[in-house]
């Protein structure tokens, strides 16, 4: 008879030990001060974020939604890795943040907003005043926002290149592909 050995995953390991830790049966946990603060914050930056016309004045729902997404997810990544969201620092942190996206969100609506009045070398110049917002603070480290950086590099003059061929959504998917440091074949940004 053949005998076979079982290999037991880390992850099933550790969601063993996590069962183990909470008798409870699994029951979420009472939200926490520090959950509560994060939310808050989270919450706060977004309805700043939201709220600001501008950042969205010249795209359509469709084009502004990839870039919506993006930037809210980031934001919500960084403010679950602060240590204390409560603290001065924290808010301080968010703020820097808001900034950040700010930047891209406006560059992103006054170049893809008014694509069809730029030429391809004023489109690539919109493009290249997103680069030095992608910064650590808004990856949370230096190889992600490198890898922003170069993505958009990369991708800028294929985007201006083919601005009138393409259309907002289009333009606005391939972005937030390189803001996430992907290098997107242009109109085909789902293969990446």
């Amino acid at each position: 008879m053949e005998q076979h050995y079982w290999h037991v995953q880390p992850r099933w390991l550790a969601a063993v030990e996590s069962d183990a830790a909470d008798p409870g049966g699994g029951a979420p946990a009472a939200p926490t001060a520090d959950a509560d603060a994060r939310d808050a914050l989270e919450k706060r930056v977004a309805e700043q974020l939201l709220d600001d016309e501008a950042l969205r004045a010249d795209l359509t729902d469709d084009e502004f939604q990839p870039l919506q997404d993006w930037a809210l997810a980031a934001l919500h990544e960084r403010v679950a890795g602060l240590a204390d969201p409560a603290s001065p620092a924290a808010e301080t942190e968010a703020a820097h943040l808001a900034d950040c996206l700010r930047t891209v969100l406006q560059a992103a609506n006054d170049t893809i907003g008014h694509r069809d009045d730029l030429d391809a070398a004023g489109f690539a110049e919109g493009l290249a005043a997103i680069p030095p917002a992608l910064e650590p603070a808004l990856y949370g480290a230096e190889g992600p926002a490198t890898d922003a950086q170069q993505a958009l590099t990369c991708l800028a003059p294929d985007l201006a290149a083919r601005k009138d061929a393409l259309d907002g959504v289009d333009l606005a998917t391939a972005l937030v592909a390189a803001l996430r440091g992907e290098h997107p074949a242009v109109g085909d940004e789902e293969a990446t």
